[in-house]
């Protein structure tokens, strides 16, 4: 799949498999790291703000540079690093950059269930009573302009749709660069 140097970000909405393919993903490693970027938002004790909140940029800002650095010191001891999170276009250029200071490859895969999937994963776990900030970050992946092709439906059940990641990963089709 990768090598050493390089990062695979699995993102998209909540309720759209991220954890259950980075899991597997990471697995798949002799040396393999699942980085989870919720870690990050729930190590903040004090001044939180929902990360769907137009105030919560500067917070998700830092978050993202956090799991960046955290993401890049795991590769550059080698380790396959799968960094599972909310991390769309809108971040990307900033993550992708700090990567590629330190000579890091960044793999960018986008999983997109139907609405209505992501919704009822979402209401069907036992940690989420409140579900408008999942509604609105679904909004925010629906439709992804130059990074469409990175997109993998995750509908399917879960080892279908784990099979159709590793297969993009192995292609080369999610490679994402700054500077070519």
């Amino acid at each position: 799949m990768i090598g050493r140097g390089e990062v695979v970000i699995v993102s998209g909405p909540p309720g759209s498999g991220k954890t259950t393919v980075s899991a597997a993903l990471a697995s798949d490693y002799e040396r393999g790291v699942h980085l989870e970027s919720d870690w990050f938002f729930r190590s903040i004790r004090s001044g939180f703000v929902a990360p769907w909140l137009p105030d919560a940029h500067s917070q998700n800002a830092a978050v993202m540079v956090a799991a960046a650095d955290a993401a890049a010191a795991y590769a550059d001891a080698g380790y396959g690093v799968v960094w599972d999170g909310i991390v769309g276009p809108w971040f990307l250029d900033q993550v992708v950059r700090r990567l590629e200071d330190r000579e890091i490859g960044v793999q960018y895969l986008v999983l997109r269930p139907g609405r209505v999937t992501a919704s009822q994963r979402v209401r069907g776990r036992g940690d989420t009573p409140e579900t408008s900030g999942a509604e609105t970050m679904y909004d925010q992946f629906a439709d992804l302009g130059e990074f469409e092709p990175h997109v993998i439906s995750s509908d399917a059940p879960a080892e279908q749709v784990i099979e159709a990641c590793r297969a993009a990963l192995a292609n080369g089709s999610l490679e994402v660069r700054l500077h070519p």
